[in-house]
Formats: C-alpha cells, structure tokens, sequence
C-alpha cells in the first residue's frame, strides 16, 4: 500500500498502518529503514517557540474594541466629574 500524507490514519487497524509504513509490529523498522527515513522526514522533534509572559497574556486580555470605549466613557465621565457613573 502507499502511504498518503491525508490518510485517516485513526480509522485504520494496526495492521494495515504497518503495513502501509513498510514495518512490523514484531521487529519495527529495519536499521536501513530507519535511516532513510531519518534523512527523508528528519528527526521527530518540536520546536520551541517563545511564550507571552505572564503580564502580557493578562494584558492582553483586555485587547477588546469594546474595553477601550468602556475606558474612554469612564475618562470622559470623570472629568466630568460624574464620579458615580465613571
């Protein structure tokens, strides 16, 4: 069988995958196996990528069209000096 980077591989038995992947269930891969794949797909790792801190993500929080009009009307009834509607 071809493998196909689309197959639903969750509907698949464990059988038909192996065989698809040219392995077995028993052995795995033979060391030339796993070298020409190594060098086709590369090593299977994750990236790190550099998170938001945790002020920022609170910052962004607050990143809404409507918070800014909310703050802006508070500032306006302020200096207002309607200080129980601000």
């Amino acid at each position: 069988m071809k493998i196909t980077p689309n197959a639903e591989w969750h509907h698949l038995s464990g059988d038909v995958v192996t065989s698809m992947l040219t392995s077995s269930r028993e052995k795995g891969l033979s060391p030339d196996k796993v070298r020409q794949r190594l060098e086709q797909f590369g090593h299977n790792t994750l990236t790190v990528q550099q998170g938001r801190s945790a002020l920022m993500r609170f910052i962004f929080q607050f990143h809404q069209p409507l918070i800014y009009i909310l703050l802006v009307a508070g500032a306006i009834t302020a200096a207002l000096q309607e200080w129980v509607d601000s």
